[in-house]
């Protein structure tokens, strides 16, 4: 999802740094920027990155931080389902993006077959350590507000990644048959909005322009 061509990133919610440690790895003089509130996880991101802050994503503390900084591309990975206004941050973080720059968030599908039979089935909303029922996820995202969310910023999505279950456990033989045929599948819409189980989506202010940066930027499903 990240453009090869993307020379400064911006991963909020870092965690441990993992993920801004591969992108940083993959192109020379690329440099990723991580924010994380926990602060054992940005210690150990602080070592990777070649910069952490060390604080809430809903705080003024995060403008104070990002002044005077561009990104190329703003990573929001499996985080603003954790936050109350996920709205407001994604409004804030998109100040710093560069007018050509990709946002990228990636969310729990709330739609997804394990949750439709948690409710209309078992009759309970469970509350889990993991997953889309994760007990410290405050806001839930079908396919429609996932795409909404970054719509009514003004973005344009142009890239969407479905990652396909038929459960709620991930791995074994049938998962991943499912995902080797996802590319055609996931255009199917009962497909997308009941087996994915967490979305991947990408975009920018401005629509795609086939002839700047084709392999960065497929069509959207």
């Amino acid at each position: 999802m990240v453009p090869a061509r993307a020379r400064a990133i911006l991963d909020l919610g870092c965690s441990n740094g993992a993920l801004g440690s591969a992108l940083r790895a993959q192109t020379p003089g690329r440099t990723v920027m991580g924010v994380e509130i926990d602060r054992t996880l940005a210690s150990e991101a602080s070592a990777r990155l070649d910069r952490v802050a060390c604080l809430d994503l809903g705080s003024d503390e995060l403008d104070q931080v990002l002044a005077g900084h561009s990104f190329d591309c703003i990573v929001f990975g499996d985080v603003l389902e954790h936050l109350p206004s996920p709205w407001t941050v994604l409004a804030k973080a998109a100040k710093y993006l560069a007018p050509t720059g990709a946002m990228i968030v990636s969310l729990p599908n709330v739609r997804h077959v394990s949750a439709l039979w948690a409710i209309a089935v078992s009759g309970t909303f469970p509350r889990r350590e993991r997953g889309i029922f994760d007990q410290t996820h405050l806001r839930w995202f079908t396919y429609r507000d996932a795409r909404a969310l970054l719509e009514e910023q003004g973005f344009v999505v142009d890239k969407v990644s479905c990652n396909l279950r038929f459960g709620d456990r991930g791995g074994g033989a049938m998962n991943r048959l499912l995902n080797r045929y996802g590319d055609a599948l996931d255009k199917l819409a009962p497909v997308r909005e009941f087996l994915t189980y967490q979305f991947c989506i990408r975009a920018r202010r401005q629509p795609f322009d086939a002839g700047s940066a084709q392999a960065d930027m497929p069509n959207d499903p």
